[in-house]
């Protein structure tokens, strides 16, 4: 098969989440041409999927000087920005994701992105500025209203638009057990107790193993 052939398999397996197949076709195609920049891309996105970070870092950070499509580069540096996120390496994450809004590509994730680092980095207002910016390019992004809602309600600024932006996330996609969490904060941090443990307790059931989640729980316990 030719490198070409071997990329279209790998992407027909990757489509299909066969991310071991997939990887398969791609090694056989880099082994054919070591230099070839589409082929570290899918390598770099299927190691992703796969989590295994160091591949998928050394993969795609070669995407970003090579001769890729622009679309291509963009796509690497939002999959390498998410995976800096993941490390909590968030000065590479930020400076990867501002790369993509300042070369003039709006997009809700990117800002979204930048929202939640800002936020973990403990600037506050800038966090909001960037979700309020998400939320307007794409008002069906229920990331980015969840996230907003989240920080409203972490930070006490106004719990009332915490829990709407919170169930705008939730009635976008309602089997989300982090969106589910996310409102019975927000009705914990009303003071209403009740509904708090009710929907807390729905998320964990869905997520047992989500830290974030269980540390809510057993804040709720004792009440």
């Amino acid at each position: 098969m030719t490198v070409d052939e071997l990329i279209e398999e790998g992407r027909k397996s990757l489509k299909t989440k066969n991310y071991y197949t997939a990887l398969d076709f791609f090694r056989q195609a880099l082994e054919k041409d070591k230099r070839n920049s589409e082929v570290h891309y899918y390598l770099g996105i299927t190691y992703g999927r796969m989590q295994k970070y160091d591949k998928a870092i050394e993969h795609l950070s070669r995407v970003l000087d090579s001769d890729l499509a622009f679309i291509h580069k963009i796509h690497a540096r939002m999959i390498l920005g998410y995976i800096y996120t993941i490390r909590e390496d968030y000065d590479r994450a930020l400076e990867l994701f501002r790369s993509v809004v300042n070369g003039g590509i709006e997009t809700a994730q990117a800002y979204a992105a930048i929202g939640y680092i800002m936020h973990k980095m403990g600037n506050v207002k800038e966090a909001l500025l960037n979700l309020y910016r998400a939320v307007e390019i794409d008002p069906k992004n229920a990331n980015a209203h969840n996230s907003l809602g989240f920080i409203l309600a972490e930070e006490n600024i106004n719990l009332d638009e915490a829990l709407e932006e919170c169930k705008k996330a939730l009635s976008l996609d309602p089997d989300n057990p982090a969106y589910l969490d996310s409102i019975g904060w927000v009705y914990f941090k009303m003071g209403k107790t009740a509904l708090a443990k009710s929907y807390i307790s729905k998320a964990l059931k869905m997520a047992p193993d989500n830290e974030e989640i269980k540390a809510h729980f057993e804040e709720l316990i004792d009440i």
